[in-house]
Parts: C-alpha cells; sequence; structure tokens
C-alpha cells in the first residue's frame, strides 16, 4: 500500500481545473501588450468602464461573425479573455479604479 504525504489543500483554488490551451489566444495578446506598451503595462490600472468598454467591443464584433481583431490580428476571443482578467484584478486590486455603478447609486 502507497502511503502519500499530508497536504492541507482544502479551500485553495484547485488551478488543474484550467484548461491552458484555451488560455493561449489570452497569452498571445499579452505578448502583444509587451510589445506595445510593456510588460505587465495593465497592471497600473485603468478605469473599469473603459476595460468593460473594450471587452464588449470585442464581443460584439465576436458576435458579428469577425473572429481576428483588425488592429492586433489577434483573436478577439484572446481580447475578451484579457479585459476579462483586467477587470477581475481592478476591481479586487486596484479599487481606486473601479467607477462601475454599484446597487446602492442604480436608485
Amino acid at each position: 500500500m502507497k502511503v502519500q504525504a499530508d497536504r492541507f489543500n482544502e479551500g485553495k483554488p484547485q488551478y488543474s481545473l484550467l484548461d491552458l490551451k484555451s488560455m493561449e489566444p489570452m497569452v498571445r495578446v499579452l505578448e502583444y501588450g509587451c510589445q506595445r506598451y510593456s510588460r505587465d503595462n495593465w497592471r497600473k490600472g485603468l478605469p473599469a468602464t473603459e476595460i468593460l468598454d473594450s471587452l464588449l467591443r470585442h464581443v460584439t464584433t465576436l458576435q458579428r461573425g469577425e473572429r481576428l481583431d483588425s488592429e492586433s490580428g489577434l483573436q478577439h476571443i484572446g481580447h475578451i479573455l484579457c479585459n476579462a482578467m483586467f477587470l477581475s484584478y481592478v476591481l479586487n486590486e486596484k479599487k481606486e479604479f473601479d467607477n462601475l455603478p454599484n446597487e446602492s447609486t442604480n436608485d
């Protein structure tokens, strides 16, 4: 019988659930961003509404049937994934850029 070492992972994120191949278009867009701006430029933060606007532009363009972004030549899905990550980052780590309406301002 094989005895396994103790490991206390309960409640920790299970990154093995990610499909890394599906994230390749996002990585390609991040590489493009490194060349166009600088590495990790997005970590400086942007207003959440600007990120959401970009995300939705890529979604609507993809929905109309265009697969590749005319400016970067990369897949719209990669831009969508990047913008979703940027938005998550801003909302969790750069709250000063969270300019999205909240429930209390929607009255």
